[in-house]
């Protein structure tokens, strides 16, 4: 079975079972040089899993999805780039918004969907940590928009 196959076939298996908790103090480990993933994100990867955090405002959103933060931030672009955004930063796939931007929303949301963790060796990867959000049939954290809705942390 190749990658994609086996990807699509976990991911639909995933839909089966609960969420894992995930937060954002899960997602690296400090080492005197660098952050490094830690055990625990790398074992989530590929698996569904539910956080709480805040959507990045930025001046220009990116398209398909956002930006989900510990904490509320707003982003200036202007020549930095996603610079602003902390390293624990997640990219919020929205397959239902592909190819568009979306509204911010204040408040802590909550997402679930498959973690998904990029190769970032050769630079080609637009946000090494990303949740594929689930359906909205699925999460209780999204609106039937398709798009985040606020929760109560």
């Amino acid at each position: 079975m190749n990658t994609s196959a086996l990807a699509l076939v976990l991911t639909l298996l995933g839909g089966l079972l609960p969420p894992q908790d995930l937060s954002f103090r899960d997602f690296f480990e400090a080492t005197p040089r660098e952050l490094r993933p830690s055990a625990r994100l790398l074992s989530l990867a590929g698996q569904r899993v539910r956080i709480v955090g805040y959507m990045a405002q930025a001046e220009e959103p990116p398209l398909g999805g956002f930006y989900l933060c510990p904490f509320p931030l707003l982003t200036t672009e202007g020549g930095a780039g996603t610079a602003d955004l902390p390293p624990q930063t997640v990219f919020v796939v929205v397959r239902s918004a592909t190819g568009r931007a979306l509204a911010h929303r204040p408040g802590p949301l909550e997402v679930t969907g498959v973690l998904q963790l990029a190769d970032t060796a050769g630079g080609a990867a637009p946000w090494p940590i990303r949740i594929v959000l689930d359906p909205p049939s699925s999460n209780a954290g999204v609106a039937g928009s398709g798009e985040p809705a606020t929760t109560q942390p």
